[in-house]
Formats: structure tokens, C-alpha cells, sequence
């Protein structure tokens, strides 16, 4: 079955599962690094929100060897968990006031990203950009719903760059607390006890890591940017730290004495973008270091 017969049989489907009144379609939306991702649109009753469907990733699966039956029932199944019978009114975005407590930070690649970043207000940091969104609550039940800052939207605001990082830079780490963990434990709970065993006792044991997202784990790796976070931390170790970006949602901080290693993590991080990363989830393909003395991240 081709890509264009997925998606078809899919509307069809769906057509006669969900009740009437209902608006299904396929939107192509702008993800990152140039990705483009068909979402599937599910709108209920009036509603004008709904949960992200990407057919793209659902054909994947298919790709992969599982039955259409068993994918469209996830699917299916994945929209009823996460269905919203609440609306929102969108006038509210029309005025500065009601949205800039509520504007929060995002980290993508500048080069990956050249087109996009054309038609929205961005600050370049090293080989990254940080761009910025609005986080919009939307119930219990079905989470948070983001809208990207346009250029238009600071034109229509009559809103400077600089007062949007600033917000930006103060909301975040309120709107979206940072959390840190430690990667040994994650994996303790993640994998078998023998094999959690063999990785903690071998030959050349795991290096000491620590995941640094946000309590929702959307878009964390701009938690590095949270004012004298990294630093806070590498007091408490009494350590520089190697920052690996597993994606744009966490990096992995390392303890570090020195820059040595930079190739060695660097080539673990292209390593992981290459056979586990989506591409459209991939931040950088090198580490980063965070210097105690300079308090700053260098390349």
C-alpha cells in the first residue's frame, strides 16, 4: 500500500468510526531541520483543537511490518485518550496582554533551519537559534497546546525581539520547571536488571550522565539557556560538564574536567541522531561544554 493510499483509507475509515458533526483532513505542517510531517486534523462538534496525529510516523509502522488494523486502532485509540471536547478562542492572541506571560523558549539548529527562520524572530546562539512559542493549557486530560511566534505577530504587537527573549527567559523556567535526573537510574528502570547489571559493571562502565529537560519534556533542551541553572549544578559537582543534545527536547550533562574528550562525545551524539533520533527531533550533531571559569557553553 503506498503512502497515498494510507492516508486515504485512513479518512475513510475514520469518516464512519466517528460520529457526526466532524471536519477530518490532513494539514502538512513545518516541524524542524526542514522536515515536513502530515497531521492528521480531527475537529469535533465545533471544536477547534486537537491532538497531534502525524500519518507520516503511522505509515512507518506499516512499513515496519505491522497491519493496517493494528495501526489504525492505535491511532484511533490514541485520538479518543486525547481528544478534547474544549475550545479556544483564538481572539484572546490578539492582544499582547493576554499572551506574554505565557511565551516560552525553544532551541533549533540555525543552519538546519535557514527558510523558517526567515518568518519568525530568533536569537542565535552558537550553531543553534532560539526561537519562541506561546504555551497554551488546555485541560487536564489532554495537556498543553503550542503556538509559534511569527514575525507577523511582533508586527501586529508592536513587540521588539529583545522584550520577547526577555519573557521568554523569565516565563520558561516558571511555565516549565527544569528537571534533572540521573541517567543510571532512568536506565535501572528502563532495561532488565542483568542487563542494567552488565552496563554498570563493565569493563568500561557508564560515564556518570544527567538528563536536563522541563516537566513536560517538550522542548527541554532550551533549559540550558535557564539563567545559571548549568552553573548551579556544576557548582554542586564542583565540575565543568560536557552537554550532549539527545534532542530538542533534553540534553545529557556529563562531569568534566577538561575539553579532552569533545571528539569522543561529539561522535556519540551523531551516533544516537543517526539510529535513534527522528529527524525532525535532532538539535545538533556535536556536544557542547560548559565552562566554570568562563560561565559560559562553548563549542
Amino acid at each position: 500500500m503506498t503512502y497515498e493510499v494510507f492516508k486515504k483509507v485512513i479518512l475513510e475509515r475514520l469518516s464512519y468510526d466517528i460520529a457526526d458533526p466532524k471536519q477530518i483532513s490532513v494539514q502538512t505542517h513545518y516541524k524542524n531541520n526542514g522536515c515536513f510531517l502530515d497531521s492528521l486534523v480531527i475537529l469535533e462538534k465545533g471544536c477547534n483543537i486537537a491532538p497531534a496525529l502525524y500519518l507520516n510516523r503511522y505509515y512507518a509502522l506499516y512499513q515496519g511490518g505491522r497491519s493496517f488494523q493494528e495501526i489504525y486502532e492505535q491511532l484511533l485509540s490514541f485520538y479518543e485518550a486525547n481528544r478534547s471536547d474544549v475550545g479556544i478562542d483564538t481572539r484572546f492572541y490578539t492582544d499582547f496582554a493576554n499572551i506574554q506571560s505565557k511565551i516560552a523558549m525553544k532551541l533549533i539548529h540555525y543552519e538546519q533551519n535557514q527558510e523558517f527562520l526567515k518568518h519568525v524572530p530568533h536569537i542565535r546562539f552558537l550553531d543553534l537559534a532560539v526561537i519562541f512559542y506561546c504555551l497554551l493549557p488546555i485541560d487536564s486530560s489532554v495537556g498543553n497546546a503550542t503556538i509559534t511566534i511569527f514575525n507577523s505577530h511582533l508586527d501586529f504587537w508592536d513587540v521588539s525581539l529583545d522584550t520577547l527573549f526577555q519573557l521568554a527567559r523569565e516565563n520558561s523556567p516558571r511555565i516549565l520547571p527544569p528537571e534533572w535526573n540521573d541517567l543510571c537510574s532512568l536506565l535501572k528502570g528502563a532495561v532488565p536488571a542483568q542487563l542494567y547489571s552488565s552496563l554498570i559493571h563493565a569493563d568500561d562502565p557508564l560515564y556518570p550522565m544527567f538528563v536536563l529537560t522541563n516537566r513536560e519534556s517538550l522542548f527541554g533542551a532550551s533549559c540550558m539557556l535557564y539563567d545559571q541553572l548549568i552553573a548551579s549544578y556544576a557548582r554542586r559537582f564542583q565540575s565543568d560538564f560536557y552537554i550532549l543534545p539527545s534532542s530538542i527536547h533534553e540534553v545529557i550533562l556529563v562531569p568534566a574536567s577538561s575539553r579532552e574528550q569533545m571528539d569522543l562525545f561529539s561522535e556519540m551524539v551523531r551516533e544516537v541522531n543517526r539510529t535513534q533520533v527522528a529527524d525532525e527531533e535532532i538539535l545538533s550533531d556535536h556536544a557542547y561544554y560548559y565552562s566554570r571559569e568562563k560561565d559560559t557553553i562553548l563549542m
